[in-house]
């Protein structure tokens, strides 16, 4: 005798009682300049996550103090004096202290990637660059609202 096939409602609930557990909610991301590294915590102050950055340049710094995540883009156009670029993804601006809408993000640098230039060395007009895969990582966990501690 054949199996019968599961109604789709019921497909449907077997599926999402596999599904995976949600990743676990960043509650903090700081940012430390002078060892260009990110560091990602959750709410219990456990790391979550750690990787090599590049922030701003000496004539274009990032600026330091304490922010939040203002706004986060799935994809949106990087504009700056000398550049830009589309299409980037996982994008989260920063907001606070001081910082105009938009201006300082933490954001991929695929261009960065593809010239085989490492992280861990300054390169930015201002932002913190990070790999496309920890851009992905922090922008899956990472709400607006979430605290953003850049240190000298």
């Amino acid at each position: 005798m054949a199996a019968l096939p599961l109604p789709p409602l019921l497909l449907g609930l077997a599926l999402v009682a596999g599904a995976a557990a949600p990743p676990e909610p960043v509650a903090v991301v700081r940012v430390d300049l002078s060892e260009q590294q990110l560091t990602a915590f959750d709410g219990a102050g456990r790391m979550l996550y750690r990787a090599l950055v590049s922030t701003g340049r000496p004539a274009t710094p990032t600026p330091v103090g304490h922010f939040t995540v203002g706004t986060k883009y799935e994809e949106t156009t990087m504009t700056g004096t000398d550049y830009v670029v589309p299409s980037v993804r996982h994008v989260m601006c920063l907001l606070g202290d001081g910082l105009r809408p938009d201006a300082v993000c933490i954001h991929p640098a695929p261009w960065q990637e593809s010239a085989g230039e490492r992280f861990g060395v300054p390169r930015s007009h201002g932002c913190v660059r990070t790999s496309s895969a920890t851009a992905r990582w922090l922008f899956l966990r990472t709400a607006v609202g979430t605290p953003v501690l850049v240190e000298p």
